[in-house]
């Protein structure tokens, strides 16, 4: 047994049945040991490693399961950077796998030397370089309980090239090892003291105007039931962040839609007037905890100690498990017998006025994200694929198209948006697209409509070799690609805070014809303008074989 053989070993025995990757020199024994095991694991080969990357990430995150990522040395691994980086600003739980040149190069500058758990530690969970082939396993078996305990985030094993080679004596039994051998351990989540729950209780109790802000902690921590539990019993209205949309189904009393820049003006105005923020699972990034008068008494729950009082100081700081701690509290509620209609506010949305200048929200946040009618269409493209595809995940790429699906996309249920919210990632769309797509499938899901994709213009552009993916490894999805021919998120800053000032992103912008370019890739492509002749190409995709592409002219 190879240490590559024991790699795919270990894997198997995860229950790891697909990895993405691009092969290379260093990497060759692992894909050789991968081979052999061909009918048990899947690799699904991308155009580019950050595709790769994104793949992992979005599998990850549609199944729950372990996402992994196979790249070569140097170039290889540092073209998964951008991937890791997205992932871990997005708490996603991926294995990724490098392979380096030989232990005797290490340090020599040699062909595809890339010091890459150097590189990559700020944006890595944990991060290890192999320097013996008997502690590969103890080594690669921790990454993938670490990626997943706790926070989750992504974790990388740089390999060299002879540690993949290494031929084990007979004598070595796999699945014997000494865990106390590998340092690195998750940071243990507290069990939060009766009297803080206590706390939480008698400060909503004693609110007449709450508001839950949720963000994608609360998604990864499967703290959904609770929380729309404290809602309902509380008579909260709930405002998410961009990775929590669907905690409540679209349509809901209680949902206020997504608070912070580009957000629901509803969200916006009632956190203007809340006397108390209930904080669960976010971290108050830039985007959203400047939506609320100084001094609001705050709550904030989170698994991960230092992300408290970081951005914003708060109130009550909870360090705990969102699940634990809400079920906690939904306990006590029923203990006292909480009436909610006892708050007189509990159900009425007022607007408020803004307290001082620089709370100001932004112009777009108030009305529409794009010009003219187009957010009406779009929304109407929005409820079509919902009415004609059911619960699917959707995938989106970063900029207003990203922000108009989280405001204006019907989500039934959490989990279903998956998108690069703390790291906003251009190009992420297609690959976590094949990614989702393949998990939806896997899971017994494979229905027409398990995985689309909303992308814009500029985003398409940034990964559109990875439409040769999509064909290769038979991925049927539906991509709709919102043109409005240009860089529409910067262009909206140069417009509002530079005077108008267009430079890099105004109307000359062009992309090839995205019809065109998806036939060169064998996928159907149609260009609509409308919800008529867009329903031309969602019909085609639920009849037919093949990915359609959407140009969707706006």
């Amino acid at each position: 047994m190879t240490g590559s053989d024991l790699i795919v070993k270990i894997l198997i025995e995860s229950g790891v049945t697909v990895c993405f990757g691009y092969p290379g020199g260093a990497a060759m024994p692992l894909y050789d040991a991968l081979y052999k095991k061909r009918d048990v694991i899947r690799h699904v080969r991308t155009a580019h490693e950050q595709g790769a990357s994104h793949a992992a990430d979005g599998y990850a995150r549609a199944s729950g399961k372990l996402g992994v990522c196979i790249a070569t040395s140097g170039p290889g691994a540092t073209n998964l950077v951008t991937g890791i980086a997205t992932a871990f600003s997005d708490s996603s739980h991926v294995l990724f796998i490098t392979a380096n040149v030989d232990s005797s190069q290490v340090g020599t500058d040699s062909f595809q030397e890339a010091d890459i758990a150097g590189i990559t530690t700020p944006v890595c969970k944990y991060n290890w370089t192999v320097r013996d082939p008997f502690s590969l396993e103890i080594i690669l078996r921790k990454a993938i309980r670490l990626s997943t305990e706790g926070r989750p985030g992504p974790v990388l094993v740089d390999i060299p090239h002879d540690i993949l080679s290494y031929d084990f004596p007979r004598s070595y039994i796999s699945g014997k090892y000494d865990d106390s051998l590998c340092e690195a351990r998750s940071p243990v989540i507290p069990e939060v003291p009766t009297d803080t729950v206590g706390s939480i209780v008698k400060m909503i109790k004693g609110s007449k105007r709450p508001l839950i802000i949720a963000g994608g902690g609360v998604i990864v921590s499967g703290a959904a039931t609770e929380l729309t539990g404290l809602a309902r019993k509380g008579g909260i209205h709930v405002a998410t962040t961009l990775m929590a949309r669907g905690i409540l189904p679209s349509g809901d009393p209680l949902d206020l839609g997504m608070v912070g820049a580009y957000g629901d003006p509803r969200a916006i105005a009632f956190a203007g007037g809340a006397d108390l923020i209930i904080a669960v699972g976010m971290r108050f990034s830039n985007r959203t905890h400047g939506y609320f008068p100084d001094g609001t008494p705050i709550i904030h729950i989170d698994s991960d100690c230092s992300e408290l009082d970081k951005n914003v100081k708060v109130t009550l700081p909870v360090c705990g498990d969102a699940k634990k701690v809400l079920a906690a509290v939904l306990e006590v509620f029923d203990d006292i017998g909480y009436d909610p209609e006892s708050r007189p506010e509990a159900t009425v949305v007022r607007p408020v006025k803004q307290a001082k200048k620089e709370q100001i929200i932004p112009d777009i946040s108030g009305g529409s994200l794009y010009p003219g009618n187009t957010d009406r269409l779009v929304g109407e493209v929005f409820d079509m694929i919902s009415d004609k595809l059911g619960d699917v995940f959707v995938v989106t790429d970063v900029g207003i198209h990203q922000m108009a699906t989280a405001r204006l996309y019907p989500f039934e249920r959490p989990g279903r948006l998956i998108t690069s919210g703390g790291f906003g990632t251009m190009g992420f769309g297609i690959g976590a697209d094949i990614g989702a797509t393949i998990a939806a499938k896997e899971n017994s899901q494979g229905r027409p409509g398990s995985a689309v994709l909303i992308t814009g213009d500029g985003s398409f552009r940034m990964s559109i070799a990875e439409l040769a993916s999509v064909r290769e490894n038979g991925i049927k999805t539906l991509i709709v690609v919102i043109n409005n021919r240009s860089l529409g998120m910067v262009r909206d800053i140069q417009k509002k805070s530079f005077g108008r000032r267009y430079i890099a992103t105004d109307a000359a912008y062009r992309i090839p014809d995205i019809r065109k370019v998806a036939g060169a890739y064998g996928l159907a492509g149609f260009v609509a303008k409308d919800i008529g002749s867009f329903e031309k190409a969602i019909d085609s995709y639920i009849h037919g074989e093949k990915t359609v592409v959407v140009d969707l002219r706006v």
